[in-house]
Order: C-alpha cells, then sequence, then structure tokens
C-alpha cells in the first residue's frame, strides 16, 4: 500500500516538474503580451537607445525630443564651408509615421508558437530614423554649392573668326559629384552627425593636337556653306559660323552647341497651344482671346538630320543643305466651345503685393510677366508650374536688366522683379484654401516683399531648379486674372472658380530667430578712379520665419501645413577706386 502511494506521489511529482516549464512559459508569454500592449516590443533600439515598452504618448515624446538635434549640415569643401539650414530642405520626422513603424516591430512574432516568439524578442533590432526632406529644396542647395565652389570648364574649340579657321583656348574648369554629395547629406541626417565632406576635381580642356589638326581639316571644309531648315512657308539660315561651332573633338556633335541650335530652332518653329482666353465681369465668364493650335517638332528627327546633312557638307561639294521639319498640331485644352463647362461661378482667392522704389525696368518686368497669368485656366486635378507658365525670361521675350540673386549677390539681371509675381500668386492661393506643394522662400529679407506684410510671405523662382507650384483640388476648373496698377504700384491675382465651403485658417507668421548682417565688405577696384565708392550690395537681417496654415472642409481637416522660410543675413558690398 505504502509502494502505491510513493508511487503515485512519484508520478504526481514528475508530471508536474514535466508541466510546470510549461506553464512558466505560458504565463511569460500572457505576462509579455500584457506588459507591451500598445507599446513597442522588447529589445528595439533607436538612436542607441533601448525604446522598448514606451508608449504611443512617450515614444512621439521621445522622437520631438531628437527633433532639433540637426539645425544645420555643415559642407566642408576644402578650406571653405557651406551651411544648409535644416528648414531650409523641410528636414522632420514623422512621429505618427514613425510610431507605426516601429510599434510594428516584433508584433508578428506574438502569433507565433510560443516558444519561437520568446526566442525571437531576444534578438535587438536597431531602427533607423525614418525621416522626410525636399528633395527639390535639398537638390537646389547642392547646385549652390555647385555654382559657388566650382568653374565651369570653357573646352578649346574651333571657331570661324573674320573669315579665318582658328582654335580658341579653352580654360581648365573643376566639378564636385552632385550624386554623391546628395547620398552623404541624407547619410549625415540619418547618423544625425550632419557633417559632410566633398572633394572638388579638375577638369582639363585641352586638346591633343592630331585631334586639332583633323578638327580645322574638317572646318575648312564648312566655311561658305550652310543649311536652311524650313516648315511649310517658314526657314532658318544656319550660317557657316555656326556649322562649324557644331564640331567637337574631330567629331560631329559637339553637345553645347547642338544643344544651343535645338533651342533655337525651338524657338523659330514651335509653339505650344494657345487655350482660349476668358475674363470674368459681370458675374460671367466671356471670351477675351479666341484658342490657338500648337505645333511640336519631332527633334530626334531633325538631329539625325542635321548630323548627315553637316557630314555631306564637309564631305561633298554642295554649298547648301535643306532640312524639312516634321511636326505634329497640338490641340488646345480649352477652346471657345468649353465656355459653359467651366463651373466659373464666383471669386474664391485673391492676393496682393506693392512694389514702391522700384526701378523701371523691374516695373516693366512685373507687368509682363504677371500678363503671362491673366486668363490661364487650371484644370480640376491639374498642378500649376508658375516657371512653365510663366515661360523663357530673356532680353529675346522682352524682359529688361533689374536686381536678382543669383550666385550669392545681387546683381542685375533679364527678369528681376518676377517673383514680385509669384509672391502675389502665392498669397492669391494661400487665400484660395489650394494645396502649395512647392514654394521656397527668398535668400535674404527684401523689402517689396515686406511693404504691408511680415516676412515670410514671399516665394521666388529661379528656372529650373526654383519653382512655385499649385494643385488645383477642387471639382472645377479656375480662371486667374491679374490686375497691374503702375499708379498705386499694386499687383492683384484673383481667382475665380465654384466655391466648395472650404475654410481658410492662417497663423500670423512668426519670427523664430534673427541675426545681424555682417560688416561692410569693400572689394579694390583698379577700373574706377581712386576715392569712388560703388555700392553693389544691400545689408539685410537674417531671419527664420514660420506660418501655419490650415484647410478645413465639411467640418473636417482637408489637409495643413507649416510654411518655413529661412533668410539668410546678407552683407553690404561696395567697389572701392583704387586707379588713377
Amino acid at each position: 500500500m505504502n509502494d502505491e502511494n510513493n508511487y503515485k506521489l512519484n508520478f504526481n511529482f514528475l508530471l508536474l516538474l514535466f508541466i510546470f516549464p510549461f506553464l512558466l512559459l505560458i504565463f511569460s508569454e500572457v505576462s509579455l503580451r500584457a506588459l507591451y500592449k500598445n507599446k513597442i516590443s522588447p529589445n528595439v533600439y533607436l538612436y542607441r537607445q533601448d525604446i522598448s515598452g514606451l508608449s504611443k504618448k512617450d515614444f512621439i515624446s521621445f522622437i520631438n525630443s531628437r527633433k532639433s538635434i540637426v539645425d544645420v549640415i555643415t559642407v566642408y569643401i576644402g578650406n571653405d564651408t557651406y551651411k544648409i539650414d535644416a528648414d531650409t530642405i523641410d528636414f522632420h520626422i514623422d512621429p505618427e509615421e514613425y510610431w507605426n513603424f516601429a510599434y510594428a516591430i516584433n508584433k508578428d512574432y506574438f502569433k507565433k508558437p510560443l516558444s519561437l516568439s520568446m526566442l525571437s524578442l531576444n534578438k535587438k533590432t536597431d531602427l533607423l530614423p525614418i525621416i522626410d526632406i525636399d528633395a527639390d529644396a535639398l537638390n537646389s542647395e547642392i547646385e549652390k554649392i555647385s555654382i559657388v565652389f566650382t568653374t565651369p570648364p570653357l573646352f578649346e574649340r574651333v571657331a570661324l573668326v573674320d573669315g579665318q579657321i582658328k582654335i580658341v583656348s579653352g580654360k581648365n574648369g573643376s566639378g564636385l559629384d552632385a550624386e554623391r554629395l546628395r547620398q552623404d547629406i541624407v547619410a549625415s541626417l540619418y547618423s544625425q552627425k550632419p557633417e559632410v565632406r566633398v572633394k572638388v576635381f579638375p577638369i582639363e580642356t585641352g586638346l591633343p593636337e592630331d585631334e586639332k589638326a583633323s578638327l580645322i581639316q574638317r572646318a575648312e571644309k564648312l566655311v561658305g556653306k550652310n543649311i536652311v531648315i524650313t516648315l511649310e512657308k517658314d526657314e532658318y539660315i544656319v550660317p557657316d559660323t555656326e556649322l562649324v561651332g557644331l564640331l567637337n573633338n574631330g567629331v560631329v556633335k559637339n553637345d553645347t552647341s547642338f544643344d544651343l541650335l535645338t533651342k533655337q530652332v525651338s524657338g523659330v518653329f514651335e509653339k505650344d497651344p494657345k487655350d482660349s482666353v476668358f475674363i470674368f465681369e459681370g458675374g460671367r465668364v466671356s471670351e477675351f482671346v479666341p484658342s490657338e493650335e500648337g505645333v511640336q517638332v519631332d527633334m530626334n528627327d531633325f538631329n539625325k538630320a542635321l548630323i548627315t546633312s553637316l557630314e555631306e557638307l564637309i564631305d561633298g561639294e554642295a554649298s547648301s543643305k535643306t532640312i524639312g521639319l516634321n511636326y505634329t498640331t497640338m490641340p488646345p485644352k480649352i477652346s471657345t466651345g468649353d465656355i459653359n463647362n467651366l463651373g466659373i461661378n464666383e471669386r474664391v482667392g485673391s492676393g496682393y503685393s506693392t512694389f514702391k522704389g522700384s526701378i523701371p525696368s523691374r516695373i516693366h518686368n512685373i507687368r509682363l510677366a504677371a500678363s503671362k497669368f491673366n486668363g490661364v485656366l487650371i484644370s480640376p486635378g491639374e498642378t500649376l508650374s508658375f516657371n512653365k507658365t510663366l515661360g523663357d525670361v530673356s532680353k529675346v521675350t522682352g524682359y529688361q536688366p533689374a536686381y536678382i540673386i543669383k550666385d550669392g549677390q545681387t546683381i542685375l539681371g533679364d527678369g528681376g522683379g518676377v517673383c514680385q509675381v509669384s509672391t502675389t500668386l502665392f498669397r492669391a492661393a494661400l487665400d484660395a484654401g489650394l494645396p502649395i506643394t512647392e514654394r521656397r522662400s527668398h535668400s535674404y529679407r527684401v523689402g517689396y516683399y515686406e511693404q504691408g506684410f511680415p516676412p515670410g510671405l514671399d516665394a521666388t523662382v529661379f528656372d529650373p531648379s526654383t519653382d512655385l507650384k499649385i494643385k488645383n483640388d477642387t471639382e472645377h476648373y479656375l480662371l486667374i486674372q491679374t490686375m497691374f496698377n503702375e499708379k498705386e504700384n499694386k499687383l492683384t491675382f484673383d481667382l475665380y472658380g465654384s466655391g466648395d465651403g472650404r475654410i481658410v485658417t492662417l497663423s500670423d507668421p512668426v519670427i523664430t530667430s534673427s541675426s545681424p548682417p555682417p560688416e561692410d565688405l569693400y572689394i579694390d577696384d583698379p577700373t574706377l578712379k581712386a576715392g569712388v565708392v560703388k555700392q553693389i550690395d544691400y545689408k539685410a537681417w537674417g531671419a527664420k520665419a514660420h506660418f501655419n496654415y490650415k484647410v478645413e472642409k465639411n467640418g473636417g481637416v482637408l489637409f495643413e501645413k507649416i510654411f518655413y522660410s529661412n533668410y539668410q543675413p546678407w552683407q553690404a558690398k561696395f567697389l572701392r577706386g583704387t586707379g588713377e
């Protein structure tokens, strides 16, 4: 009897001993699930810190505490430095998106068998930060670095000068690997060590003597010859001076000259389709200018024909070749018959700016640029590009020299004043509650844009790197109407469409920091007489500003955005005469 009892006791003990680890595992699993419910799983690390067990609220607080770690990215170019403000490239971390990603780590392991899930949770997981930047803004900064710290090469080339074929000397330049620099900057943001070094490499421009001889020989066969380009009754003659410029390194096709000629041909023969231009007056839309078809040249076909004709002129006796252009016509998007289908019945937004103190050429440019937008229609779902709508800005298209910001200085350039127009359109789009998909502030504070407005409500443009883009997310067309009042020095943009009940809330721009301008810079200039001082740039205080933009519809938030502006402190510059 005692043996039987002892046997039962031993059996129960062994059974308990066998089951206990499983009970412990189940208890641990249940406890673990309860402990990490709605929290980050175990063994998850970010920025070398253990974030296991953080709730959503604590995780977002942790992320927000890391946001300010990167304010400026410093790029070292030899002994020089270039600083990129984090706000300029819209560097930020989205806490909500990051939480969803971090929370999902290891959650699938809880669905596995108990032993496997416990083993999986013992593995350490290091998270990389999820960052967002404005890629276009970053590319623009890299382009500025390239402009300031590298020198474009001028390659040796053949030219026809005063009837003689000559080799024109080149000039060595320098360059940098823009794609590598972009990758390094992004990597520095991930590592939160915002320092990047970039190497500038030399670019040699000389030609070997045998290639020079071959180049001269081929060029001499083009003297006195030409190519005639035709499209129906129109023609454009390419003279021998331009034909010689198409030769490079002893072979046909100097890419730079070809691109230039292609642009010339495009300017002569191509034209965009013109939509009917409408105006809104008396509560209705009426036609102002009728529509026109566009013309698009087959440039690939033209380039092939150009190379063939050039070779035939070099190898043959003919003095001229004719190229007939192949082309297609493009219908306008909006024609006269569409006037009743536009859905335009009221003004939905308006913006203005003033330009008191502008020089006459700047006023001329503002009027001309604004006229390009008068009567423009934006179709539902379309994103308007300011640069594309404006078109080419040069002497050829009627613009005059006025002050612009280029390559880190204020200089006279064709089209100064165009940013008055982009700034005004930006303000009208904000008033209409439209999504602004691309916008950048000026490099420094410009007085014209603070006449009656605080800093931060401007928009700069510079084709092709900097654009203003506005999306029509309504269900109807939008009509732009501009009003230029030279007497009052005022430009107004009105947007007409069909109101959909959206409510716009704009906060007042807030200046978060300011910095004084550097000391005045004096540059000795032997072309000016001694004692003469000429100011070529003007000082301005630096500042960082931002404002909130929220659009609501039907009781909910349609979208909201923070617009940042980073104005550099600007130095006054003077030329100081040292000549006799």
